[in-house]
């Protein structure tokens, strides 16, 4: 009787691992997170309590000036598009004393198709 009795309980006990439930296991990760969270809880109590609940507050809105704004920009960019276009089209020094100039694009243009004809030709057809 004494070795079904052992026998019994050797296979209750492996019946309870077969399971994979380990409750010891669980109650311990539990209780790690709950003590996680009362740590957490306690820090952010005091540091409000020693710093004050201000140090936390968002700044009130008439501190921060308002933008200023355009009431009509359209004119102001019309302006800003026409010199960049008549920047494209005219003559002009960049820097004289490095003799550096800008050109009109369309000149630009031509005169480096005129430089380098190769490069203009197709692939199949170059000398």
């Amino acid at each position: 009787m004494p070795d079904q009795d052992a026998a019994q309980q050797a296979e209750q006990e492996a019946m309870r691992e077969d399971r994979g439930i380990h409750v010891r296991a669980i109650r311990r990760g539990g209780l790690a997170i709950l003590a996680g969270i009362l740590f957490a809880l306690a820090g952010s109590w005091l540091l409000v309590r020693a710093l004050g609940p201000a140090a936390n507050s968002v700044a009130p809105a008439a501190a921060i000036p308002a933008p200023r704004l355009q009431p009509a920009p359209q004119q102001e960019r019309a302006a800003y598009f026409a010199e960049k276009e008549g920047r494209l089209a005219t003559w002009g020094w960049v820097d004289r004393g490095a003799g550096i100039a800008h050109v009109p694009l369309e000149e630009a243009m031509r005169r480096l198709a005129a430089r380098a004809p190769a490069a203009a030709a197709p692939k199949g057809r170059r000398q």
